[in-house]
C-alpha cells in the first residue's frame, strides 16, 4: 500500500481529522492523541499492511497516546502523509 493512501486509512481508522488532537513521530512510530479514543477502529488498524502494531501508552497528563509502529526510515514519510491530510496538529 502505497504512503498516502495507508495515511487516509489510518486517519479515517482515527476517527478521522476531527477526532485528532496531536501528531508526532519518532524513528519506528507514529505518536498520536485522540479526543475520543472510543473512535479508533483497532480492527482496520490490525489488518493495514505496514503497520506491525498498535500501543496505548499513558502519558504523565493521564491522557492515552496511540503508538503505531511502523518500523525504522517508516514513520516520518508516514507522519508527513497524514499531515497532509488532516493539517498540523
Amino acid at each position: 500500500m502505497e504512503t498516502h493512501q495507508l495515511a487516509a486509512s489510518l486517519l479515517a481508522a482515527f476517527g478521522g481529522e476531527e477526532n485528532l488532537v496531536k501528531l508526532r513521530y519518532c524513528a519506528s512510530r507514529i505518536r498520536a492523541e485522540l479526543h475520543d479514543g472510543r473512535r479508533l477502529d483497532r480492527q482496520s488498524i490490525d489488518n493495514l499492511p505496514g503497520v506491525k502494531a498498535l500501543l496505548e501508552v499513558e502519558t504523565p497528563q493521564s491522557t492515552t497516546e496511540y503508538q503505531l509502529v511502523v518500523g525504522p526510515g517508516n514513520a516520518k514519510p508516514l507522519y508527513q502523509a497524514l499531515v497532509a491530510l488532516s493539517g498540523e496538529k
